[in-house]
Parts: structure tokens; C-alpha cells; sequence
């Protein structure tokens, strides 16, 4: 333009803007920094979307990069990011002046659904790079994602075998109906020409019952692999368990508000110092129990490929009473310490023993194990009145011990004796097996004041990030169905998460000036 002096605007990785989108942005937008970051992410697992056919190809970090930034400001739509990259002049810079369709986006996102693992992997990485993982402590949560469906195209396993039976008979009538039009057809037509087409009505309630059928067979075959059944042997259904049309692979969850829903239980384990998200994982099952091992073992990947062995440090993983086992609490060790709280403590019983008492005899009500205390260091157990009850004996099965037998010294004058002992018992005797010993030391653990001290800010740790992740993100159900690509967009979300952590950190430091704006 006459009497206007055109000055290239050059930002600190040397990327050349035109001083108008550069004035429109800002020298310290954060998009910058975002576009940063993801250089250094490693992207070749991705598949570009290019099949030699003469379309314009595109570079697969600009798409990654354009859903990247549509979901950490809470536009997941491929068809908005589409609109975006033509007017919003954040989502124009990244695409370089491209304009890739939504259908590019879509199949993009849809084709490199498992490779997103390793895409959300490289974050951890690179955070960790920037020294905001240190694996000291890391608390390990879930939360319900809604599936990309409704109850409303639901059906139970009883309806499904009612509306089977409705159909077939239904259908049969139809048959019959069309026999009887087809004669009367062929009278005023003759036989060789076709006076009509199949009624639609026919079509409908075939089509539907082949639906139902189909459903109906998967849900027994993956009940027969459950209860590890022969194929020609009848699984056991309830008859309210129930499948949905749409998304298959979705389950009925209890949501947060108590309402149920179809969902997807999402996992995810938080680092404590920046709440960066280390591991997750997401599956159709509703109880979080069978998650921690999986959990635990990427913690401990993690630590390997960090160079962190059991003599350098040791990360403390709290975890809440829902993942509560004995088999959980064995999967610690090789550098991981698990804090699994056991759940609350049974109310206090009544104090007056005449409160016990029915007819005239002691009541079966006695203190729970949970009443006691284990001591680890003297391997014995201390009872609600602070007495102790020692080792007797252990028996053993096939050489190794298997059940161990714990005696109080002395009940005479005990407080609680009405409480504790059993009728007609003179000292308390706590016969404990092994699982009942693994579940008491995380419990005596978990008492100990430098344990509780770590373990009370596990609920605002793995809070914090899931009400970033629901209400900052805006992420919460998915959009793909199957369990595939619901598990792919949960991991994009949470790289996503550690991006915009990263872009922070580096925003916060360059602010302050401690490192050189290039560093990432």
C-alpha cells in the first residue's frame, strides 16, 4: 500500500509474519509457544492424508496441530476447526494459510486412533524435559466419559428376546398377507408381471430383527467368554443387562450425579508438581479395580526410560479405596510405593453392652478386623483398647504359610470386652490369612503421619486435573464410538492437557526471563 512501510514481524523461532496477523495476535500470544512445543513432538507414527491421487497433501503435524488447538479451546467439531482456519487468525497462522476440509480432519483423527498412545507419550517426554515431572508423587483417579449414545437406543437382553419373538410372528403375517396379495396380484396382472414390490412395512421389521438378532449373539458370546463357556453352552444373562444399538462397546455406568448412563471409564495418573498427566488409559469396564496394574506398569515404564532405578528415588502412588485389593497392593515394588486408602472405618458400636444383648444372649456382633490394628514392626495386632495380640502359630499348606493365628495377652478388665469377644470367648483370637495380612499393612500404612501428610493431597491433585480436563477442555463424553477411538480421543485430550501445561511453564518462565526465549 502507498506511504505504508512494511516491516516483517519476526517472532522468536524465526517464523516471518505479515505485520497485520502479527498486530492482530500479539507479540505474546501463546499460540506461539503452542506452535513451539508441538515442533518437538515426534510425529512419525502419524499417517498423513495423502494417496497420490493429486489432491493437495498436508503436512500431518499442521492437522494434528489445528485439532490440537480447536480441543484446548473447546471446539472438537472437524467442521468448526474447518471455519476456524478461515477466520479465527490463531487457527490460520498454525495452518500456515491452508484449508484443510473437516473431512480431511475427520479421517485424520479416525485413522490415527491407535497411534495417538504414542503421540500422548511424547508430551510426557517432553514435560519431563522441561522438568515438570519428577515422579515423586503421582496420584492415580478415573472418571465416567459419556459414550456417543443414548439410552434410548438401548435394549435389555429379556426385551431383546421378547421383541425377537414379536418380530418373527409379526413377519409371518406380513408373508402371509404378501402371498395373499401376490395371488390376487397374478389374477389381474398375470403371472409374469410384478404389480408390486415388497411392502416396506416387511422390510422394516426384517431389517430390525436382523438388528436385535445380531446384538442378542454378541452379548452371549462375550458373556460365554466371561464365564469361560464351551460355544454351544447357554451363558447366564440377567435379563436387565443391556446393550446399546449405537455404540456397542459402551456399558450402563453410575455417572457423578447418580444418574446412570451409557460411559467409558477413563483412567489417568497425575504427577503431584505440575499435574502433568504420566499414563492413562480408557475401557468399557464400570469398576476401576482391574485398572491399577496396567496404571502402575506404565509409572514404571515411565521411570525407566527416565533412568530412575529403586536406589535413585522412589514415587509414591496414592490412589483412592476403590482400587483397594490385595492383588493391587502386591503390584508395588521396583521403585513404587502404593497408599490405597481401605475405605471408611465401620461406625462405632454401642456403648452400653446391654444394648447387645437379644433375649438374654450376647449378641454375634463383634469388633470387624478393621477394629484392629496391625504392627508390622513387632508382627502383632493391636485391638480397639490398645492391648496386643500376638503371633500363636502359623500353619502351612504345600510348604509356605497360609493362615496365621494371633491371641490377645490379656482381656480381664478390658473396656471393649463386650464388644470383642465372642460368646462364651475368653481372650479375642484373630485367625488372619494372607490377603487379610497384605490389606492390614496398607491400612497400619496408611496411619502413620508421613503417610497421611502425602496421601491428603492426592484428592486435590487428581481433582484438580479430571475438573481441567471436564471444565477447562470442556471434554466431557466422546464424539467416535467403538472403544477404539473413544480410548484414542481420551489420550489426545490428555496430550492436549500436557501441551497447554508445557505452553504455560514456558509462558511463566520467558516472563520472568530465566531462560532464552528459544529454549523449549
Amino acid at each position: 500500500m502507498s506511504g505504508i512501510e512494511c516491516k516483517p514481524y519476526v517472532i522468536d523461532a524465526g517464523y516471518l509474519l505479515p505485520p497485520s496477523l502479527a498486530d492482530f495476535l500479539g507479540p505474546e500470544d501463546e499460540v506461539y509457544i503452542f506452535r513451539e512445543v508441538t515442533e518437538h513432538l515426534d510425529i512419525n507414527c502419524l499417517d498423513s492424508d495423502f494417496n497420490g491421487m493429486g489432491q493437495h497433501p498436508y503436512h500431518p503435524r499442521m492437522l494434528l496441530r489445528l485439532l490440537m488447538w480447536g480441543m484446548a479451546n473447546r471446539v472438537v467439531s472437524t467442521r468448526k476447526i474447518e471455519v476456524a482456519a478461515r477466520r479465527d487468525i490463531s487457527f490460520v497462522y498454525l495452518a500456515g494459510g491452508q484449508k484443510p476440509d473437516y473431512r480431511t480432519l475427520a479421517r485424520f483423527r479416525r485413522r490415527n486412533t491407535k497411534e495417538i498412545k504414542k503421540v500422548f507419550k511424547e508430551t510426557v517426554l517432553l514435560c519431563a524435559g522441561l522438568g515438570m515431572v519428577n515422579l515423586g508423587h503421582i496420584a492415580l483417579d478415573g472418571t465416567k466419559i459419556k459414550a456417543n449414545t443414548s439410552k434410548h437406543k438401548a435394549m435389555s437382553y429379556g426385551r431383546m428376546k421378547v421383541e425377537e419373538e414379536r418380530l418373527e410372528k409379526e413377519i409371518e403375517e406380513l408373508m402371509q398377507q404378501a402371498e395373499a396379495v401376490d395371488m390376487e396380484e397374478d389374477e389381474a396382472f398375470g403371472k409374469d408381471n410384478n404389480g408390486y414390490n415388497l411392502p416396506e412395512e416387511l422390510q422394516r421389521r426384517e431389517s430390525r430383527l436382523e438388528k436385535i438378532r445380531q446384538l442378542r449373539e454378541e452379548l452371549e458370546e462375550e458373556k460365554r467368554k466371561e464365564q469361560h463357556l464351551k460355544p454351544e453352552q447357554v451363558p447366564v444373562i440377567k435379563d436387565k443387562e443391556q446393550r446399546s444399538f449405537a455404540d456397542r462397546a459402551a456399558r450402563m455406568m453410575l455417572m457423578k450425579r447418580g444418574e446412570f448412563d451409557y460411559a467409558y471409564n477413563a483412567q489417568a495418573c497425575m504427577e503431584a508438581s505440575h499435574g502433568v498427566i504420566v499414563a492413562g488409559d480408557l475401557t468399557n469396564e464400570a469398576s476401576d479395580m482391574g485398572h491399577l496394574p496396567t496404571m502402575v506398569e506404565e509409572v514404571r515404564e515411565l521411570r525407566d526410560e527416565l533412568g530412575l532405578d529403586e536406589t535413585k528415588k522412589e514415587t509414591v502412588v496414592t490412589i483412592d479405596s476403590g482400587y483397594f485389593s490385595a492383588e493391587n497392593i502386591q503390584q508395588e515394588g521396583e521403585g513404587i510405593e502404593l497408599l490405597i486408602a481401605s475405605g471408611r472405618e465401620d461406625k462405632e458400636p454401642v456403648e452400653s453392652a446391654e444394648a447387645d444383648l437379644k433375649e438374654g444372649e450376647a449378641s454375634k456382633k463383634v469388633y470387624p478386623l478393621k477394629r484392629f490394628e496391625y504392627v508390622k514392626e513387632t508382627d502383632s495386632w493391636r485391638c480397639p483398647d490398645g492391648r496386643l495380640l500376638a503371633l500363636k502359630e502359623t500353619l502351612m499348606t504345600n510348604g509356605q504359610p497360609s493362615l496365621w493365628s494371633y491371641i490377645c495377652q490379656s482381656c480381664e478388665g478390658c473396656s471393649s470386652g463386650a464388644h470383642c469377644l465372642k460368646h462364651g470367648e475368653e481372650r479375642r483370637t484373630l485367625a488372619i490369612k494372607e490377603k487379610q495380612l497384605i490389606r492390614a499393612e496398607m491400612r497400619a500404612r496408611l496411619k502413620k503421619p508421613e503417610k497421611q501428610a502425602i496421601y491428603r493431597k492426592r484428592k486435590w491433585v487428581a481433582e484438580q486435573v479430571i475438573g481441567q480436563i471436564k471444565d477447562g477442555l470442556g471434554f466431557r463424553g466422546v464424539t467416535m464410538r467403538g472403544k477404539e477411538h473413544a480410548r484414542g480421543q481420551w489420550l489426545f485430550t490428555c496430550a492436549v492437557h500436557n501441551v497447554m501445561k508445557a505452553v504455560r511453564f514456558i509462558s511463566g518462565i520467558r516472563k520472568g526471563g530465566m531462560v532464552p526465549a528459544t529454549a523449549c
